[in-house]
């Protein structure tokens, strides 16, 4: 089997890698972050490096949604974390869950950036596009665990408010034709394809879980189209990356 060819970019663009090294770093191209008026991030969890480097590039407000993050969760973070770093004598693996809880608070100390504990359903864009006054010009970012199926139909119907979406399916082997129907109704170039290592394959060998990149007016370059890209890196590092194969 194999995913079939609407899947896969038709051109090569000028992407850049935004966010950490492995799991957490995404493909678009800089003029997509450029044309933005504010940053929508479904699914931050501890890693909220995606987002850093897009302000980076383009200081506008950003607007994020998780459901897990409380003090709850970080205390329980911690707590567990430095009991496993004693218990296997790895400091540093403590030393880092630590130094994403720092980053995660100064990021969110700033007063342009906004996190709400909340969970993302049916409706939720609409009512965050609203409630914020986002007219247009939107960046939108979706790592939500499978809950991106819940706001597809809520995509399509804003997709020309959005300059490009990042976006990570799961369950790909049963949501195929559902991703496929996504990909035909919005009117945005589809950029980048990465499959998620940590996710596993099916039975015939394709990705359950994949990275994808859509964007309004796309900076293409003179190079050969091929995947992996040259930014693309494994979401697990310790692991092989998935090859993709289309029909």
């Amino acid at each position: 089997m194999s995913l079939k060819l609407n899947f896969k970019p038709q051109n090569s663009f000028k992407l850049i890698r935004c966010g950490r090294n492995f799991d957490g770093g995404y493909l678009l191209t800089k003029k997509s972050i450029e044309l933005a008026e504010c940053l929508v991030s479904f699914g931050i969890l501890d890693d909220c490096s995606f987002e850093e480097e897009f302000l980076k590039i383009n200081s506008v407000n950003s607007y994020c949604y998780d459901h897990t993050v409380n003090n709850s969760y970080w205390k329980k973070r911690i707590y567990n974390d430095l009991g496993a770093s004693i218990y296997n004598l790895n400091l540093k693996f403590f030393k880092n869950t630590l130094n994403r809880y720092i980053e995660f608070k100064k990021f969110f100390k700033r007063k342009t950036n906004f996190l709400e504990i909340t969970t993302i359903k049916k409706g939720s864009l609409e009512k965050i596009i609203s409630k914020n006054k986002l007219r247009q010009n939107i960046f939108l970012k979706i790592d939500i665990e499978g809950s991106e199926y819940r706001i597809l139909d809520d995509i399509i119907k804003n997709r020309e408010k959005f300059t490009g979406i990042v976006i990570e399916f799961h369950d790909v082997d049963i949501n195929k034709d559902r991703i496929e129907n996504f990909i035909e109704k919005l009117n945005l170039k589809l950029t980048h394809i990465h499959p998620n290592n940590y996710g596993g394959v099916d039975e015939f060998g394709d990705p359950l879980v994949i990275e994808m990149t859509f964007e309004k007016d796309p900076e293409k370059n003179s190079e050969e189209f091929s995947l992996p890209n040259k930014y693309d890196q494994p979401n697990n590092p310790e692991a092989q990356d998935i090859k993709l194969i289309f029909d």
